[in-house]
């Protein structure tokens, strides 16, 4: 018999405690038979214990009814006041949907206060990561099935499409030492009279302050980079482009010696260099090639035989040509380089 109403006694404990509560148990033995009833608790237990007043201030428990036992009543209250901690300390999850929303648009976060066009962004940073650059107005690229890739037509940019486009399908973009703490500013653009000719010009100041010191225009290669993100140009021997460079340099001053203090200047050649890129190349190394031209402000035509990269361990792999890139460099100056077309080449 006590152990019939020891089982009982935890019967009932487990029906306060269930998501029912509003009702309670009553036992009734018999000789034969144990029945149990949940019948609803009375009013005054369900509205009291965990009601607010007005004045945001819990209500005093109502007094315990006469037929509900001390044991159950002292279990309901504690409960009841575990509930109520626990709710008050729990952190409440905060809804990100609208900040979300604004990151994606990119009106806060870190893109909200850079400015990725043109002349912004690392030389040898990540490949293919740069916003392009401002275009013309109006400007339209035709559809990925109108373009052919450049390793199977040689032609990187014929500057037949509007800018920023490519004429193989890909965009310029502008870049400069200032993600690295450089301080050069510049841009590129589309002239449509450069010396007779239209072209696509990287212009702006260098400056070798703070370990800086380069501009740069970049497009990527590969038509599709979902499908493939380089090309094949092992069947060509080189890049030819047509430039015209107008780069102010500083004047270097060349002494006569100790018995003459005569001082003479002369301008520098101008340099502007051209810098590959693979899917394997390290971040801050390229494929590079200085080219010098004699011809001070005026249109000439320069080849570049792959040989002449140079400035990576690994060879240049011709088979996963990821990246060009036009560059004004290690200098002081006023740089303007103008670009009329680039390709590739074939001696025979």
């Amino acid at each position: 018999m006590r152990l019939t109403t020891a089982v009982l006694s935890l019967v009932c404990i487990q029906a306060w405690k269930s998501s029912t509560s509003s009702c309670y148990c009553e036992a009734f033995l018999s000789p034969s038979l144990i029945q149990m009833t949940l019948r609803p608790l009375p009013t005054t237990v369900r509205t009291t214990s965990c009601r607010l007043s007005n004045d945001g201030q819990q209500q005093q428990p109502a007094e315990k009814p006469e037929d509900v036992s001390e044991e159950v009543w002292a279990s309901l209250q504690t409960k009841l006041s575990s509930k109520k901690e626990e709710s008050a300390t729990k952190p409440k999850k905060k809804d990100n949907k609208a900040m979300a929303f604004l990151r994606q648009r990119g009106k806060i976060g870190g893109a909200a206060n850079k400015d990725f066009v043109n002349a912004i962004g690392s030389d040898e940073g990540a490949t293919g990561k740069v916003a392009a650059a401002k275009g013309d107005k109006g400007a339209v690229k035709k559809a990925k099935a109108a373009y052919v890739e450049c390793s199977k037509s040689g032609i990187i940019d014929d500057l037949s499409d509007p800018f920023p486009f490519t004429s193989s399908g890909r965009e310029w973009r502008g870049i400069s030492d200032r993600v690295k703490g450089g301080q050069s500013d510049g841009q590129i653009r589309r002239d449509n009279d450069v010396k007779g000719r239209a072209a696509n010009v990287l212009l702006g100041r260098v400056s070798l302050e703070n370990d800086g010191g380069f501009l740069q225009m970049v497009t990527d290669l590969a038509l599709d980079p979902a499908t493939i993100d380089s090309v094949d140009v092992s069947d060509y021997d080189g890049i030819e482009i047509d430039v015209l460079c107008r780069n102010k340099l500083p004047k270097k001053v060349i002494t006569g010696g100790d018995d003459d203090d005569s001082e003479q200047s002369r301008t520098m050649p101008q340099r502007f260099n051209i810098h590959l890129r693979t899917p394997g190349t390290l971040q801050d190394c390229s494929y590079r090639h200085t080219c010098e031209v004699e011809k001070e402000d005026d249109w000439t035509t320069v080849r570049i035989p792959w040989s002449s990269f140079i400035g990576c361990e690994v060879p240049l792999d011709l088979s996963v040509l990821r990246r060009l890139g036009i560059v004004a460099i290690g200098e002081e100056m006023e740089a303007f380089v103008a670009i009329s077309g680039i390709r590739f080449y074939s001696v025979f």
